[in-house]
């Protein structure tokens, strides 16, 4: 979002829907650390403990690699198109290149020294049970909140550390497809806006950007072969939202790449 537009995401495969999840919880992560309170060193660590858990498959490395080098040879192809920067090209190949040999080069052991740590595993195995983390259950947690902040500042530093590759391929790869194509502007009437997609060429994610201030969101549905938008108004979020009968103009965005 901007002082513009608000812009919602759908992502359409399984791959970009984990890459949207880990970029929120890293973006999450740091905006806590960033804060001296004790409730946001907690959710800072909540954060963390949803970035062990998205990151604990183990095809998730070689899944993000993959990801990077398919971006990397359709960035290479672009060489024979006529018009092309290629001092640009090369500078984004040179990042796809790097990020990919960085995640390569994983600390493996400072990962699973994270992933075993003692104090953070028992707040871990805690934080699923409804006010689990509270004083009688944990008192290291409570003696390690009411620390100097820059102390409890420097250990979540420590313990993210060994994400830093993961979270630059994740951010890099994520600002290639939404960088992929050009947006449009649409309307939906009646609140509803439906289009197919080329099989041929699947798209990665759907962006939807509103005029802001806007008094509707989309819900936006979709997969391989076409996507629906239907632009909700709720006033009251102590009742449900409805389809708005209004025609809604937009800037939508299929990122292909």
């Amino acid at each position: 979002m901007d002082n513009q537009n608000i812009c919602y995401e759908q992502p359409l495969n399984e791959r970009v829907r984990v890459l949207l999840r880990l970029e929120f919880l890293f973006e999450q992560f740091h905006f806590f650390l960033n804060q001296e309170s004790a409730w946001a060193s907690r959710s800072a660590l909540q954060a963390l403990f949803e970035i062990l858990n998205l990151t604990a498959r183990s095809d998730l490395k070689s899944e993000l690699r993959k990801e990077l080098d398919r971006h990397g040879n359709a960035l290479n192809r672009l060489r024979k198109t006529e018009g092309v920067d290629t001092q640009t090209l090369n500078t984004v190949l040179d990042e796809v290149h790097e990020a990919s040999t960085r995640i390569q080069q994983t600390d493996t052991v400072a990962l699973e020294d994270v992933r075993q740590n003692d104090f953070l595993g028992s707040i871990r195995q805690r934080s699923v049970i409804p006010g689990g983390t509270c004083l009688f259950d944990l008192p290291g947690l409570h003696h390690w909140l009411l620390r100097d902040a820059a102390v409890r500042q420097e250990h979540l530093r420590h313990w993210i550390v060994p994400f830093t590759p993961w979270q630059q391929g994740v951010q890099l790869v994520l600002r290639l497809i939404r960088n992929s194509a050009v947006s449009s502007t649409e309307s939906a009437e009646n609140g509803f806006f439906q289009r197919s997609l080329d099989s041929n060429a699947p798209s990665q994610l759907i962006r939807v950007a509103l005029a802001a201030p806007s008094t509707v969101f989309p819900e936006i549905s979709g997969g391989r072969h076409r996507f629906a938008i239907r632009f909700m108004e709720q006033n009251d979020p102590d009742q449900r939202p409805a389809q708005t009968p209004e025609t809604v103009s937009f800037r939508l965005t299929c990122c292909v790449i």
